[in-house]
């Protein structure tokens, strides 16, 4: 499934860092992800724009940080054609 039948197409890429959910008081760091602020109250996380990549979801509470932030490119969208 694509990133963007889940979102709309304002993708960034960043390092992301959530709390560990089997583990409240640990961090997971996630170096070089596409990100998502959406659906509403969730952070969408990818690996890379591949048609088989895992699209998981975090809620905004276990969201520590989100830093390194840079528009990320879709394959055959253009960011500049007002889309």
């Amino acid at each position: 499934m694509d990133i963007t039948t889940v979102n709309d197409r304002h993708l960034y890429q960043g390092r992301v860092v959530v709390q560990d959910p089997a583990d409240p008081s640990r961090q997971i760091e996630l170096p070089r992800r596409v990100v998502r602020f959406g659906p509403a109250g969730w952070l969408t996380v990818i690996a890379a724009l591949t048609g088989d990549a895992e699209i998981e979801l975090y809620p905004i509470g276990r969201v520590l940080a989100v830093t390194d932030l840079r528009e990320a490119g879709v394959p055959g969208h253009d960011p500049g054609a007002g889309g």
